[in-house]
């Protein structure tokens, strides 16, 4: 075996429980009613130099915050059509339509948001604690003021969106995201009825760990702690309500992974940690000389496969 291959055998088979708090069944009964308990958006058709029909998107999302993105369909009106749901990274947003024409290209509708807070449009605001620069340790204190929750909120709601509309099949809506999206992938899948589930190198998977050995956002609660070490148990607690080890088992749909084995974002013992707790279908690649790109175009391409597979396209 070259070493290489070690990389992967070496962890591929890692478990871990992070204990659930006492209440997580009943925060999540009531935060999936809370995402139900409003449905509202707008669509406005804007001219493009793209083959397609091109939609401002406007949801209103938790706390009546507008969550903007875009809305694509191909240019034939006469189908309904599967859907991707897309979730940008970590301080990214949901850039142009012509990021998203490969999918246009394979006959899918395609949502994307700008993310709450974030480099996008999207606002979000009023959390009763300080922070250090970011938005993932925003309310950390309280599962139920926490940025997570918020956005999780928002992303339920973006799925209920998708089934609404009219040129959708609502049976075949997946969601995929990378780094910061691939986490939320995974939780939107294990919250909502999706059809399928494309994580890239996800974050959110094991992230007290992440919290103390990440090179990226989970580091912001760590810069946090080293001036507020105190409230450490508190932020912890509130990270296992979010963390994908503890809500992988409630996926139903299909699930394509990936994971790079020199990722310092992203490491792979947490992607593991989430990977091995999901009784779903599920596929994982392993991409031993990439780091967060979690394999680049060739795991898109497999991504793309997946996808016109399982949505027989």
């Amino acid at each position: 075996m070259f070493l290489y291959e070690k990389l992967v055998s070496d962890v591929s088979d890692f478990t871990v429980d992070v204990e659930k708090p006492a209440d997580f069944d009943v925060f999540w009964e009531e935060t999936i009613r809370l995402a139900k308990d409003k449905l509202e958006f707008t669509l406005e058709q804007v001219p493009f130099p793209l083959k397609a029909r091109v939609f401002k998107a406007n949801l209103v999302g938790y706390g009546d915050t507008e969550i903007k993105g875009w809305y694509l369909l191909p240019e034939n009106e006469d189908s309904t059509y599967p859907l991707v749901l897309t979730f940008h990274g970590y301080r990214g947003y949901a850039s142009s339509p012509f990021y998203f024409a490969q999918y246009l290209l394979n006959g899918m509708a395609v949502l994307a948001f700008d993310l709450r807070g974030q480099v996008g449009q999207s606002g979000d605001e009023g959390y009763a604690s300080g922070h250090v620069p970011g938005w993932m340790n925003q309310g950390l204190d309280s599962p139920y003021d926490c940025y997570y929750r918020r956005l999780l909120v928002d992303c339920m709601r973006m799925v209920d969106m998708a089934k609404s509309l009219p040129d959708v099949d609502a049976s075949r809506i997946a969601v995929k995201g990378a780094s910061q999206g691939g986490g939320l992938a995974l939780a939107v899948a294990a919250l909502c009825d999706v059809a399928l589930c494309v994580a890239g190198v996800p974050n959110m998977c094991y992230m007290e760990y992440g919290v103390l050995n990440s090179s990226s956002s989970l580091k912001e609660v760590a810069e946090y702690l080293k001036l507020y070490p105190e409230k450490a148990p508190a932020y912890f607690t509130t990270l296992r309500y979010f963390d994908n080890v503890n809500l992988a088992d409630r996926i139903k749909c299909p699930v394509l992974v990936s994971v790079g084995m020199q990722d310092p974002v992203c490491l792979p013992k947490t992607v593991y940690a989430a990977y091995n707790k999901i009784m779903a279908p599920k596929q994982i690649l392993a991409y031993p000389f990439s780091g967060h790109d979690g394999g680049g175009a060739l795991f898109e391409q497999a991504a793309m496969e997946f996808i016109l597979e399982h949505f027989n396209l």
